[in-house]
Formats: structure tokens, C-alpha cells, sequence
């Protein structure tokens, strides 16, 4: 044996001698890398199908193992857990492989799948238009176990507005201001018989004629939701009090003896007064008169400040020559109009003069002439005029000029304090 023959036998008897005390098998080029794994999840669970904490296997290069500790310690699971490094054999990476298997989660034992008849319910639900007083144009969907039902919307029946009140007395021609709507409603107002009385868009309702009638307020979006009020009419007969309010011949009377309730609140001039207003301010322009409204209706709580206002800087028996206490004034009425400049300087104008000579023409008298501040109570305001009506305005006109005298108050006409 020469030489070379006998060093070739000694390596190999090195490499094998080595092999066993490493305890490992020393790979060629050609043959795979052995490989780390990683175990998440915690321990094997007895049913993986049943579980939801399934194990995954992740293969680690074997160079892995070579990182440090505190290298190691980063990689976590999906649950935040550390994990340790472990090194197996080819043939138990194998194994392991080939008995775990990823599975998905059942569901719940008692969990249901989403129906199309489910969902479809669900869709049309959404889509449904429901009001807030239970109705709607379309159908609400029922959804129930694997099915759906439809049910027509309800709409109530004789549902009532409710109403601060619901009936009244009125005197012919009289007014009777808008009963208060508790709850928000798109309000239309309607009179059975317009012959009796009418009411105009805002609930105000004035008298016509003898008899009784309905007023009613539909809501214009529900017509079975509705609120209703008697009203009776009845002749005037001299001295009538209605709901705190004096009438004579049907003539609402407000002066220093006669109140208006604190309640009593048109919220405007009547429909009336307003209207013969414009056509008394059109015919003085006809004649090259200028006539504008300065001051109309004022509340029971308007007049108590200007009243106080008054007292304040005049003292109280000035100011109640000229202003009238709250719940006694004529402009809480809703028939009373303060023209043009409210001061004595209007006196003697050609408008003042034009109102005096025509205003009868449109129902209206001169409420505070001259020289009765005695009877009124107020001195000569010849830009406050009331609305009276045409007939009573040309009957006062009328009783003037029969006793010579063409400054005659209400008080002196119907004889009352």
C-alpha cells in the first residue's frame, strides 16, 4: 500500500469518529437544509375541527437557530405569544407536516345564515317612507324564520288636533280669534257653512249670520287627523258679554271701563279691518293723499311695556291721557290702526283732514275726537281710527248729524260709560 493510499484511509476514519460525537448529520450541497419549525397556537387540541385555537406549522431556515436569544424572542405568535426555536429531524418536520392540517372554524352551533329572503326584507324595511304618526306610502316588511309577510301602513281614524277650545259664541259680524294648535301640524281651516262664519287660513274666525256651523283644522298631510269647534252666532242684542268681552249691537267695546281679557290675542288686524284699510288708503291715494298704517295690533303684553314706559317718564296721570292701560287699549282688538305720525303735528294735515271727512266710507270712525276727552278719556288722536263696520260707522255719521254735533264718540252712541 503506498503512502497516499494509507492518508485517505486515516481521514475517512477522522470524519466518522467526528460524525458520532457531533451527534449530526454533516449535509452536501445536494442534499435539503434540515429546518427549524415553529409551533403557534399552544398545545395540539385533541379535535381540530371542534377547536378554535388551530396549530400552524411555520418552517424557519436552520440559520435561525443561530440567532441570538434576545433575536429569538421578538417573533411572536398572532395571539402575542413568544415562542421558542425547536430542531427536529427531517423525518419528524415530515411527520408533523403531514398530520396537521389548517382548519377553518365552524360556526357557532347555533348561528344562522343570512337568508336572500332575509336580506331582501331587510332592504325593503330601510327603504320603507314611515312618518312620525306611524303611517307611510309604502308596505313595511315582517321578516320572520326563512320568510317575510307584508303588512299595510295604519293611518289613524278620528284622530283629534288638540285645540285651546272647542266652542264659542260669537255676535253677528263679531270676530273670534284662532283657537291655539298644541303639536306642529300643516294647518287648513274650513267652516261648514261660510253663511254662519267664516274662518281665513289662520283659524280667525268671524261671524256672519244667526246659526251654528263647524270649523274645522285638517292636518294637509293626514286628512283622518283633524280638530273641530262649534260655533254659534247670534244676533247682538244690546249689551252682551262674551268670554270676558263686552258687546253692544255686536260692537266690541275696549275703553277705560271695559277690558279685554289678557288672552284675547288676534296675533294681526282682523281680516276685515285690514282689508277695508287697503281700499281706504287706495282711494286716498286716488286723491293724491298719502295714508300708511303706523301702528296696528299690539298684545295685551306689547301695551304693558309702552304703558309702563310711559308711566315711567310722565308719570301715571299724564300717560293715561294719552295711553291706554294693558287689557284696555283698542289696537289689542285688531281693529284699531294709528295712521301716518303719531303726534299732534298731524292735526290740520290734508291727511288728517281727508281721513276725517272719508273714513266712514270704509267702515272706520274717528275713535278720540275733539273736545270729548271728558267721555273718552283720551285727548283728540285724529290719527287713531277704529273699524266699526260700514253700517254702524255711517249710523254714528248719521246720529251726529241729527243733533248737530259731528264729533260723537262710541260711549255717547251706545250710551255706556
Amino acid at each position: 500500500m503506498n503512502i497516499k493510499k494509507i492518508a485517505a484511509m486515516l481521514a475517512a476514519l477522522c470524519c466518522i469518529a467526528c460524525t458520532a460525537s457531533c451527534g449530526r448529520e454533516i449535509p452536501n450541497s445536494n442534499e435539503e437544509i434540515d429546518s427549524d419549525i415553529t409551533l403557534s397556537g399552544g398545545e395540539t387540541d385533541s379535535d381540530d375541527e371542534e377547536s378554535g385555537d388551530d396549530e400552524t406549522i411555520e418552517l424557519v431556515p436552520r440559520t435561525t437557530a443561530a440567532k441570538t436569544t434576545a433575536e429569538r424572542s421578538t417573533l411572536t405568535t398572532v395571539s402575542g405569544q413568544y415562542v421558542s426555536l425547536v430542531t427536529r429531524s427531517k423525518e419528524e418536520i415530515s411527520n408533523l407536516n403531514s398530520s396537521k392540517k389548517t382548519s377553518v372554524a365552524k360556526p357557532p352551533v347555533n348561528s344562522k345564515k343570512t337568508s336572500s329572503a332575509t336580506k331582501t326584507a331587510a332592504k325593503n324595511t330601510n327603504s320603507s317612507a314611515i312618518s312620525a304618526n306611524g303611517t307611510g306610502t309604502g308596505s313595511v316588511t315582517v321578516t320572520g324564520t326563512g320568510s317575510t309577510s307584508t303588512q299595510a301602513p295604519t293611518t289613524p281614524v278620528g284622530a283629534t288636533i288638540p285645540l285651546s277650545y272647542t266652542s264659542a259664541e260669537i255676535l253677528e259680524g263679531g270676530f273670534k280669534p284662532y283657537a291655539t294648535v298644541s303639536g306642529s301640524y300643516n294647518e287648513i281651516w274650513t267652516s261648514s257653512d261660510t253663511n254662519v262664519a267664516t274662518v281665513d287660513q289662520y283659524g280667525n274666525i268671524t261671524a256672519v249670520s244667526a246659526g251654528t256651523c263647524t270649523i274645522r283644522v285638517t292636518d294637509a298631510n293626514n286628512s283622518n287627523v283633524y280638530g273641530e269647534i262649534t260655533i254659534t252666532v247670534k244676533k247682538p242684542e244690546g249689551k252682551q258679554e262674551i268670554d270676558g268681552i263686552t258687546y253692544y249691537d255686536g260692537v266690541l267695546i275696549a275703553n277705560k271701563s271695559y277690558s279685554l281679557p289678557k288672552s284675547y290675542n288676534p296675533g294681526s288686524l282682523t281680516s276685515d279691518t285690514y282689508s277695508a284699510f287697503q281700499s281706504l288708503v287706495q282711494s286716498a291715494a286716488n286723491d293724491g293723499i298719502n295714508i300708511y298704517l303706523s301702528s296696528g295690533f299690539r298684545s295685551y303684553e306689547t301695551q304693558e311695556q309702552i304703558y309702563n314706559e310711559y308711566v315711567s317718564n310722565h308719570g301715571q296721570a299724564t300717560a293715561d291721557t294719552f295711553s291706554a292701560r294693558p287689557g284696555h287699549s283698542e289696537h289689542q282688538t285688531g281693529m284699531a290702526i294709528d295712521v301716518n305720525t303719531i303726534d299732534d303735528s298731524f292735526a290740520g294735515t290734508p291727511e288728517a283732514i281727508w281721513l276725517e271727512e272719508h273714513c266712514t266710507e270704509y267702515g272706520f270712525i274717528i275713535r278720540y275726537p275733539k273736545g270729548k276727552q271728558d267721555i273718552t278719556g283720551y285727548k283728540y288722536e285724529p290719527w287713531h281710527i277704529r273699524y266699526v263696520g260700514k253700517d254702524v260707522a255711517q249710523a254714528i255719521k248719521n246720529h251726529g248729524a241729527a243733533i248737530g254735533d259731528p264729533y260723537i264718540t262710541l260711549e255717547e252712541y251706545f250710551s255706556i260709560d
